[in-house]
């Protein structure tokens, strides 16, 4: 459960069933079952305990296969339509269940490899100048977007088979026609890939979710979800992303927070 779909926020909650039920009108009704987490707020800076220490630099495949994935209805049916031949990868539609969702654009890489070390810059392994032009074109195709004041973000989301994800968030301003930044980031995705892979090959279990925020030079631990609940790192708590930026207007209001998520490391009970 995302607050708004901003999936760079920490989740709230898990869905776990649903069903479509059909009103005494005639009209339907989705219906979704889940459970709130608990939210753990860290009270000092820890090292990050996904980064594998030791790792081969056999199995790291030398070509990545790749997609986009994107909201179709931040365009105009015609923008979208030219965007999407325009891609320079494949493209998929989401849907999401808001108005006017936030301007993400989602690239998305399966895992298909263990513990490997990455060497060089992972643009690379895109083909470098496939890269370049979906850079390019994130830029590009945002500035066509409804509201395209509002700022935006490019996820890389590597996704393994069992629905586990290690995804970096690259937030970027309306006004920035400079591409390096998301270049530079996309290039040090490397250490990403090789997190993703360690989880593929057994590390970290019961861990399900691990994001990352770029800050302009490297990768930063933002939060990650276990069985347990949603840990949140001081760095992420320090640095959050002002939601506002992203969806164009004020966030809806949040559910209420126990007033012991202060920091203490404690959960925060109903949030």
């Amino acid at each position: 459960m995302n607050i708004e779909h901003l999936n760079m926020l920490p989740p709230i909650g898990r869905w776990s069933d649903g069903e479509v039920k059909t009103l005494e009108d005639g009209e339907q009704q989705l219906l979704l079952y889940g459970e709130f987490l608990q939210q753990y707020v860290a009270k000092s800076e820890f090292d990050d305990p996904f980064r594998p220490e030791v790792l081969s630099e056999q199995g790291a495949p030398e070509i990545l296969t790749a997609s986009i994935s994107a909201e179709a209805r931040n365009f105009d049916p015609e923008v979208w339509r030219d965007a999407v031949d325009e891609s320079p990868l494949p493209v998929k539609e989401t849907h999401k269940w808001s108005d006017l969702p936030p301007l993400e654009w989602v690239l998305v890489v399966p895992v298909a490899w263990g513990a490997a070390k990455f060497m060089g810059s992972f643009l690379e392994r895109l083909g470098q100048e496939a890269a370049e032009a979906v850079v390019a074109w994130f830029k590009r195709t945002s500035r066509k977007a409804r509201d395209a004041g509002r700022d935006r973000y490019v996820t890389i989301s590597f996704e393994l088979d069992d629905d586990r994800q290690v995804s970096g968030f690259i937030p970027f301003a309306a006004a920035d026609d400079d591409i390096s930044y998301v270049q530079a980031a996309l290039g040090s995705a490397g250490m990403l890939a090789e997190i993703a892979g360690a989880l593929n090959e057994g590390a970290s279990p019961g861990t399900h979710q691990i994001t990352y925020l770029w800050d302009g030079s490297t990768w930063q631990l933002a939060w990650f979800v276990n069985d347990d609940g949603v840990f949140l790192t001081k760095y992420f708590t320090e640095h959050r992303p002002d939601p506002e930026r992203f969806l164009g207007r004020p966030m809806f209001p949040e559910l209420p927070t126990d007033d012991s998520a202060d920091g203490s490391g404690e959960p925060a009970a109903g949030h």
